[in-house]
């Protein structure tokens, strides 16, 4: 639009507000009267020129609600009861058993699929459990369809989420980078509570974005490897800027373990409480930290604490694994984050 054009339209603009406001004005002055007048004649509103804005509204008028996101209903007492059987007969090692309350708990779940979600994250633990991480794969990729059909849900973004940790522990960083990314879009289709939709999807991207990205490097030479570790770093610098103090200390020592510089490796996972930081895979990275660094009387410490009694789950299970494979040194290696070139 050439500069002429625009001072003619603001010309007219102005106008036509001139006028409004003098319509405006006329409309609200009335003379005062002397004597009494006859009742005055009903008159229509003040027009209101074309092209002018709507009124607007009172300010005391509250905006409308937005809505409220719905949470899914609980497990009938059957399924929660077919639940627990479940898992603790995976606790016991009783895998006959734990498939028989698994096929109880598939009856009484239905076609929902919040509910259909919650027994295969329990048959995922009985699996990987067993040691059998195909099958435990097998029991999210079933569900993942109707899950993406139920943007309400976090269902689908916590199935992705443990799906990476099956896709590292099976030796495959870029299958678990990919799980990675379907989790970060389903929270960007998500509709359930918006500030801990975005919080939640940022924190969990960034950090296993710069995790796997780093861990996929070493299986890589050259200017690929180069290239991966700057896409790592960048991630975690991303990550830093919005704190998360002890959660940057475990990849700072991470990277700096598969760096060989022995010195950050141990400082960093030093500044890692075990005695408050209850993530198992975080707990993990210190012991890398600190055997890379060669405190091993510390790293003996956090791996005790690791190996307390718990209840199963996909990441103890897969994290008791690791140290036990780390703790070899018969060849080949088993694939670790921290013997990431093994396959």
């Amino acid at each position: 639009m050439s500069g002429g054009s625009e001072a003619n339209r603001l010309r007219v603009h102005l106008l036509a507000l001139v006028a409004v406001a003098a319509l405006g004005s006329a409309c609200a002055l009335a003379p005062a009267a002397a004597t009494p007048q006859p009742a005055p004649t009903p008159t229509l509103p003040c027009p209101v020129a074309a092209g002018s804005p709507p009124p607007i509204a009172s300010a005391s008028a509250p905006p409308p609600a937005a809505p409220q996101p719905t949470e899914p209903a609980p497990p009938s007492p059957a399924l929660k009861a077919a639940l627990e059987a479940a898992t603790k007969a995976t606790a016991a090692a009783d895998w006959a058993g734990a498939d028989k309350h698994l096929a109880a708990a598939t009856t009484a779940a239905g076609d929902d699929p919040h509910l259909a979600y919650l027994v295969a994250r329990v048959r995922a633990t009985r699996f990987v459990t067993a040691g059998d991480l195909e099958s435990a794969s097998a029991a999210f990729v079933a569900v993942m369809p109707s899950l993406a059909g139920h943007p309400e849900l976090r269902d689908e973004f916590w199935a992705h989420n443990a799906m990476m940790m099956i896709r590292e522990a099976q030796g495959d960083p870029a299958g678990a980078l990919a799980e990675n990314d379907q989790a970060t879009l389903s929270a960007a289709r998500g509709t359930w509570d918006d500030e801990e939709r975005e919080d939640l999807a940022f924190q969990k991207d960034r950090w296993h974005r710069a995790y796997l990205t780093r861990m996929l490097a070493e299986s890589r030479t050259g200017a690929a490897k180069r290239a991966l570790i700057q896409y790592a770093e960048a991630a975690l610098a991303d990550y830093r800027t919005r704190g998360f103090g002890e959660s940057v200390a475990v990849l700072e020592a991470y990277f700096a373990s598969l760096d060989g510089k022995r010195d950050a490796a141990v400082a960093a996972a030093r500044r890692v409480d075990p005695s408050k930081d209850d993530d198992v895979e975080d707990l993990y990275l210190v012991v890398v930290g600190l055997e890379a660094g060669g405190d091993h009387a510390g790293a003996e410490a956090v791996r005790r604490v690791m190996r307390r009694p718990g209840a199963p789950s996909i990441s103890r299970a897969i994290m008791l694994r690791w140290l036990d494979a780390d703790a070899r040194t018969t060849q080949p290696r088993t694939f670790t984050p921290w013997h990431a070139t093994a396959r």
